[in-house]
């Protein structure tokens, strides 16, 4: 099971509820995940509770993985406010929305 489908079906925290992981970063070793995960309608203390929810579900979420991925070590997982899709809105809504 994926880190999406965890939150979704599984993980019962409202700080987590329209939070939807966007990507995954991993180092070279594969010892560290980067998550990105975005929500819209949010703002400053939604995200940081969004953060911290996460940071919560952070056990669960290794087991998860583990549990799915034949990987000698369960990847440390560190979570990002991914900023890029604002950024791609602003830059339409300044190129006329073409």
């Amino acid at each position: 099971m994926m880190i999406n489908e965890s939150l979704v079906m599984r993980i019962a925290d409202p700080r987590l509820v329209n939070v939807r992981i966007t990507r995954v970063r991993m180092t070279k070793d594969l010892r560290i995940a980067y998550v990105y995960f975005h929500m819209y309608d949010t703002n400053d203390e939604l995200k940081l509770s969004a953060a911290s929810g996460l940071e919560s579900a952070k056990g669960f979420l290794k087991r998860e993985i583990g549990s799915a991925l034949a990987l000698k070590f369960v990847p440390d997982l560190k979570f990002f406010f991914d900023e890029s899709i604002e950024l791609c809105e602003k830059i339409d809504a300044l190129s006329g929305g073409r």
